[in-house]
């Protein structure tokens, strides 16, 4: 659900004064994602810098210094300085560094997300009655050698939240201060394609605002070897069990395997408010459709039975439907597609009343379709180019693990048009009637037999009416990136209870380079 925001009565006018100090022009800082600055213990001003970080972009780096999200009546204003680093001390284009895509349609600041894990929710940047963001920052942005001051609206969070986490291109700050106020802090320079008064003053016209999106974060989980999936979201839980596993060749009697995976199903519902569990059969597209429906009834009352045995159906009633061959998750052209279509499904629209983490259980699987090797070292790679990619961390904030993926261009290219377009897969368990960013980072998360995918949320629909989901975390890799250099990517996944290091996987797809990053170290 994509709540908006009406807009407000009157613009807020966005003084220019100060400039904030320049940049360092240094590396990133190693511990963790961002580094928070320190604030007066009376609570930072609007001025103030909160949290700086550096993004290698543009053939340079730019520099990132956050000033607090400023609560202004319903709708929130980001300001962010950004500090260009070039070798010679021009402009630095970044491009597309901080858009997004849905369709043919950009968003300029769409790559700049507000973030409450604690709530699973993310604030996305507000657009006017065209679908354009309100925000001073233009598309494809140049940045002056000086600087330049970029504001954005959101919707304004509750009245008693402190701090929201802000999600950049590479890079996760995980507490910037809420304050109160009128969003009156200075300006480096205006904003190019923003209104200059002529008297220092340049707006963001906040009553242009006709949609502040606050989206619920869903997650995806696959267990026991992903004999069972689960697709997680502030109002519903759906567990998928893979019948393989359930039952034998056109049978409707669970096998011994099957115990585990019910286990597992109930322990996710257990977690729930009390309401009605809808248990649905699936099967592939061998034998006929009478067929096929009958058999996915009986695996639907089967499983039904089972589960009877785990939860108190007083609190959960369950009702069973067989579906068949009708609702295949993905085309039935192959032995493997065939095998995710047979499924029995328990669905249950409830309320989280028990946060249920994922367990991590079994043994890592065999990988040999590419290169193998610890995060912190990491494995090289050739795909356009030569790069060494690496996963220094992960780092556990409010109950998620935030990622950081390290690509290295191993050449010595400069400018070259050809960026990191390996580490997404088109595969998304979203199914076939579902978009996503082409060049989204798509690692899984794993930690013993648990695959994690990265946290994510309806960003909006195609012109088609295809709805679009995105990853809370890098959604375009293909960025440029020139040789020695090296790109930061971050995306956030559920934690996983207790694992002091986990494995991070890009498997066979198109487009992809397979490899496995393994003892990546839990840090937090």
């Amino acid at each position: 659900m994509r709540p908006t925001v009406p807009a407000l009565v009157m613009a807020l006018a966005l003084t220019l004064a100060a400039c904030t100090p320049a940049a360092s022009g240094g590396p990133t800082p190693e511990p963790g994602p961002g580094t928070p600055v320190a604030s007066p213990s009376a609570g930072p001003g609007p001025e103030d810098v909160v949290a700086t970080t550096a993004i290698v972009a543009g053939g340079g780096e730019l520099t990132v210094e956050v000033h607090p999200v400023v609560r202004a009546g319903e709708h929130a204003i980001l300001t962010l300085d950004l500090l260009p680093g070039t070798p010679e001390g021009e402009d630095l284009a970044v491009d597309d560094l901080f858009e997004t895509e849905i369709g043919v349609h950009t968003t300029a600041g769409g790559g700049l997300r507000l973030v409450d894990l604690p709530a699973d929710t993310v604030y996305t940047v507000a657009l006017d009655a065209g679908g354009d963001a309100v925000t001073t920052l233009d598309e494809s942005p140049t940045i002056p050698a000086a600087g330049l001051r970029v504001r954005s609206a959101y919707a304004a969070p509750p009245a008693d939240q402190d701090s929201l986490g802000l999600l950049l291109p590479g890079a996760y700050l995980p507490e910037v201060p809420v304050i109160e106020g009128e969003a009156t802090a200075g300006a480096l320079r205006p904003a190019s394609g923003t209104e200059d008064t002529g008297d220092g003053e340049a707006t963001l016209d906040l009553d242009a605002v006709a949609e502040a999106p606050v989206v619920a974060l869903d997650s995806y989980t696959r267990e026991l070897d992903g004999a069972v999936s689960t697709l997680t979201t502030t109002e519903q839980v759906q567990v998928t069990l893979g019948a393989d596993v359930l039952f034998a060749v056109d049978s409707a009697e669970l096998t011994p395997e099957a115990v585990a995976a019910v286990d597992a199903a109930a322990a996710h519902l257990a977690g729930r408010a009390p309401g009605t569990i809808d248990v649905v059969g699936h099967t592939d597209d061998i034998a006929d459709d009478d067929h096929n429906l009958d058999l996915s009834e009986r695996r639907a009352q089967a499983v039904a039975a089972a589960l009877t045995e785990r939860i108190d159906t007083g609190a959960y009633p369950i009702r069973t439907e067989g579906r068949g061959e009708s609702e295949p998750l993905v085309p039935n052209d192959g032995d493997a597609n065939r095998a995710l279509n047979r499924r029995v499904t328990l669905t249950l629209t409830s309320e989280v009343v028990t946060e249920t983490t994922v367990q991590a259980e079994g043994e890592l699987p065999p990988f040999g379709a590419g290169p193998v090797g610890a995060g912190p070292e990491g494995v090289e790679v050739t795909s356009n180019r030569p790069y060494r990619v690496a996963a220094p961390r992960a780092t556990r904030v409010d109950g998620h693990l935030v990622v950081e993926v390290q690509v290295t261009a191993l050449d010595e290219a400069v400018d070259d048009e050809d960026g990191v377009a390996f580490l997404n897969g088109l595969w998304s368990y979203r199914g076939r009637d579902a978009d996503s960013p082409r060049d989204a980072m798509s690692l899984v998360l794993l930690s013993g037999s648990t695959a994690v995918y990265p946290l994510d949320y309806l960003a909006g629909e195609t012109a088609g009416g295809r709805p679009t989901w995105f990853p809370l975390g890098e959604a375009d890799t293909l960025r440029r990136i020139d040789g020695g250099q090296t790109l930061t990517f971050t995306a956030i996944y559920p934690d996983v209870e207790g694992a002091e290091s986990v494995t991070l996987q890009l498997g066979e797809a198109t487009g992809t380079m397979p490899l496995r990053l393994t003892d990546v170290p839990v840090e937090g």
